[in-house]
């Protein structure tokens, strides 16, 4: 072999570990925060479908009675909520995760909060007991809160 073909050798050898190199970089700078969002995107979802789920299975309506509230500037008539479920805060937490808030009121009453994509959900305990569900919409402000009496209902 000339001296030459060596030289031919050697230069592919550094190109082909130069593409590779660069493929490598490619991945990590481009597909790899495009694969994190989109995982970040989907945990988000998740967590909001939890949250409504949540929501829903530990509050029932109790269509008997009616109770006329003011919403948006109109008085309407609404059947109040009362809670159905009643759980501690460790019940929650394996079913949500970890709160994103964790409060303790001057009683000792302990306040945990989880942030979804379009609501917040508050679950207020005393003495590791649920008494108040709150369910808000992030864009709007508006809510309800859920106490374990049909009476203390009301939306805001």
């Amino acid at each position: 072999m000339s001296i030459s073909s060596f030289g031919r050798v050697f230069w592919r050898v550094i190109l082909i570990q130069l593409l590779i190199l660069l493929g490598l970089v490619a991945i990590y700078k481009l597909y790899l925060p495009y694969r994190a969002r989109d995982l970040a995107g989907r945990a988000a979802a998740a967590r909001e479908q939890k949250i409504n789920a949540l929501f829903q299975d530990s509050v029932v309506e109790d269509s008997a009675h009616e109770i006329y509230v003011p919403l948006e500037g109109a008085i309407v008539k609404r059947h109040p909520q009362r809670l159905r479920t009643v759980f501690s805060p460790r019940e929650a937490e394996s079913t949500l995760g970890f709160p994103d808030a964790i409060t303790t009121d001057f009683r000792g009453g302990q306040h945990l909060t989880w942030l979804g994509t379009a609501h917040k959900l508050d679950a207020s305990f005393d003495a590791g007991r649920l008494y108040c569900l709150t369910l808000e919409d992030r864009a709007t402000g508006h809510g309800v809160l859920v106490y374990e009496s049909i009476w203390s209902w009301h939306p805001y």
